[in-house]
């Protein structure tokens, strides 16, 4: 991905006073990585395991933990998996090169985006986050509870925002160990495909997919962003301005 390049170019993230990783720096230079893949090189998975065991402390709503996760290592499970997340995306990769042909700043985005897929068969781990109960008894749950209709909005938002955290605290423990990861969520446009291939029940919804190697090279670093000023609002959407 662009991000990754630039990041790259401007050499290695400085360490603290450790050889550590501080939390800001983990924080701040642990990107998604698509291009920058190790294809070569296996993954220990006892790394993997140290990492999840990690992200279990992720906050999650009323601490119910509704999280499973599928950690796919099998051959061909994996082909299928790619295959899955190949036709899923392809749609969205079409409308991103349009996109890129008419702002070429966005070409390093799509050919990112483009170098994931046609890799992914090869990526030695994949880890599909699930949650283990249907967005509606979330949404039953909160009627219960006494909510005014409609309840879709606030249930949704805690369905996935328990485990979206645990998501992103598995991409910084995984850093820790070495290892990167590129997270994702093409392949639920073919859900049931891809259900199917990890023999998941019904009531069992997916989340995303990352796509988990030793990355190539350790150098990364911030990129650029919006900043603060652009995005921070005090008090009101109204305050929003460089006084904010």
């Amino acid at each position: 991905m662009q991000d990754e390049k630039k990041a790259a170019s401007e050499g290695p993230a400085a360490a603290s006073a450790s050889g550590q990783l501080s939390a800001e720096e983990l924080s701040t230079t642990t990107r998604s990585v698509r291009r920058r893949l190790d294809l070569d090189r296996p993954v220990d998975i006892s790394l993997e395991r140290e990492a999840l065991s990690t992200a279990l402390q992720a906050p999650n709503g009323s601490d119910d933990q509704p999280w499973q996760w599928i950690v796919v290592t099998d051959a061909e499970r994996r082909h299928r998996l790619a295959e899955c997340y190949r036709r899923a995306g392809r749609p969205y990769l079409e409308a991103m090169a349009a996109q890129a042909a008419e702002e070429p700043g966005r070409t390093g985005v799509w050919r990112a985006s483009v170098h994931l897929p046609e890799q992914l068969s090869r990526v030695p781990v994949l880890v599909v986050p699930c949650l283990s109960v249907p967005p509606g008894d979330f949404e039953e749950t909160f009627t219960r509870l006494g909510f005014p209709a409609p309840v879709d909005h606030v249930a949704h938002s805690v369905y996935y925002g328990s485990i979206w955290p645990a998501i992103r605290s598995l991409m910084l423990a995984l850093r820790l160990r070495g290892l990167a990861s590129a997270v994702t969520a093409l392949h639920l446009a073919r859900a049931q495909e891809a259900a199917e291939i990890l023999g998941l029940p019904d009531h069992v919804t997916q989340a995303g997919l990352l796509a988990v190697t030793h990355p190539k090279g350790t150098a990364f670093r911030p990129v650029p962003r919006r900043t603060v000023e652009e995005v921070l609002h005090r008090d009101s959407w109204h305050s929003h301005s460089s006084s904010a």
